[in-house]
């Protein structure tokens, strides 16, 4: 069986991101759909969820952009974001630059951003990592999901 856990936040006070997100654009369309890929494709072949490469076609890109929030420097995409009211959805961090603590910055920004809901997100229990920048920064584990 696989897990995945709907997280939400706790509201611990002082955390402030240091970076800035810019809304999506088509011209980082190509670099994000790497991006997407490279950072889900190792959890669903894991998980045996195909297709491992989700983002098949540009039909991808026909709905839903408006939510999605990119990091960049130098031109580069670096890490994305997705909110979608409350819910806080695929935030990426480029291999190439996670460990620098890019994640939690966009995870601050992204918390934020949405200022005023109650801030959820879902993670896959198989997301050791994640799970653990998301606790701490202030979030609960509040269900257990089958997938």
């Amino acid at each position: 069986m696989n897990y995945a856990y709907k997280m939400t936040y706790t509201k611990q006070a002082g955390q402030r991101s240091s970076v800035s997100l810019v809304p999506y654009s088509q011209e980082y369309q190509e670099q994000y759909k790497r991006l997407y890929n490279k950072c889900y494709h190792e959890m669903r072949e894991a998980l045996g969820i195909e297709p491992y490469d989700f983002i098949q076609d540009n039909a991808f890109f026909e709905e839903g952009m408006d939510q999605v929030y990119l990091l960049v420097e130098n031109g580069g995409l670096v890490g994305s974001v997705a909110l979608k009211g409350g819910e806080i959805d695929d935030l990426l961090v480029d291999r190439a630059h996670q460990g620098r603590g890019y994640g939690r910055q966009i995870l601050l920004w992204a918390l934020e951003k949405i200022q005023g809901d109650p801030a959820t997100l879902h993670v896959a229990e198989w997301n050791k990592r994640a799970i653990e920048l998301y606790k701490s920064v202030g979030f609960e584990v509040t269900e257990t999901i089958e997938i």
